[in-house]
């Protein structure tokens, strides 16, 4: 059971969630080296349009396998032994996976057509957003690996996991974060509908980022259970002080002691724990300015 106090709103996990969330975090964590390895290959190897043609279905189609091998190593750690690679990649991820046709669209329109241009040996640099475009593609095939895992468990009455998140229960999250987002829930209500709009949806990232902006995250929690969840919101606080010391400084007052007060004021009320950072920033602007 993993518990968060969002707020006021108590979020809590049971078991069977918290076991899927980990094989969805995992497979998150997976679809980004996969991606990134995929980028990393073409970038070392592919030096033109033609390469990348001929090359990178077989380069990602490899990348790809690897992640199903973890697949399978996921659902024999459940004691379901009888199935393999093969049965798992025939049987229960070909409605998943979708990286060889995207590629093989990709590839007509925008790599066999262009073969023969003479740039294409030329410039490496656009051959650049290709690779980006299909490591993408390769991104979504490992992360949605971790559904195909969760129908072999659900098929082999495993009961330790809980489902994925389905359509139904992801627009009544977004219907209920779009009323409390135009403020046409009550007061009283508010902690109610929060920890419905997460418990409903907990993988909706900008729902933590408006949470933070226009209520803080005095106690941490918000940061918690995002990276309990396979997120990093440490980035978006860092884009809110940045936000903050533009705005001190476009309103200066000139009391160099009283905007570093704010700074740490503010920095406690999202919970950013790297306040000492935006206290010598705002301390080198004055400098500047000063000098």
């Amino acid at each position: 059971m993993s518990k968060f106090d969002i707020n006021g709103a108590i979020i809590e996990f049971d078991e069977k969630m918290d076991n899927y969330n980990e094989i969805r975090r995992n497979f998150k964590i997976y679809a980004n080296e996969a991606s990134k390895s995929f980028e990393e290959n073409c970038l070392a190897n592919i030096k033109n349009i033609k390469d990348l043609s001929e090359n990178g279905l077989k380069i990602g189609t490899d990348i790809i396998e690897e992640v199903l091998k973890k697949g399978v190593e996921t659902i024999v750690s459940f004691d379901i032994i009888t199935i393999d690679l093969d049965t798992f990649e025939e049987v229960y991820c070909k409605r998943y996976l979708d990286y060889e046709r995207l590629f093989n669209n990709l590839n007509k329109e925008m790599l066999i057509n262009n073969k023969n241009k003479r740039n294409n040996h030329a410039k490496f640099y656009g051959v650049k957003p290709i690779i980006k475009k299909i490591s993408d593609y390769i991104y979504d095939d490992c992360f949605n690996i971790h559904y195909a895992i969760i129908d072999a468990l659900v098929e082999n009455n495993v009961d330790k996991v809980g489902l994925s998140i389905n359509e139904e229960s992801i627009k009544k999250s977004s219907a209920l974060f779009n009323n409390y987002k135009d403020g046409f829930i009550t007061k009283p209500d508010e902690c109610r509908v929060v920890e419905q709009v997460i418990t409903l949806n907990p993988y909706r990232e900008d729902i933590y980022e408006f949470f933070i902006r226009e209520d803080g995250d005095f106690n941490g929690d918000i940061e918690r259970l995002t990276n309990f969840l396979g997120y990093d919101i440490r980035d978006y606080k860092g884009k809110l002080m940045d936000l903050y010391i533009k705005e001190l400084v476009e309103a200066s007052t000139g009391d160099l002691e009283l905007e570093k007060e704010k700074i740490k004021k503010y920095a406690k009320y999202i919970g950013c724990k790297d306040e000492s950072i935006y206290i010598a920033r705002i301390d080198a602007i004055y400098t500047f300015e000063n000098a």
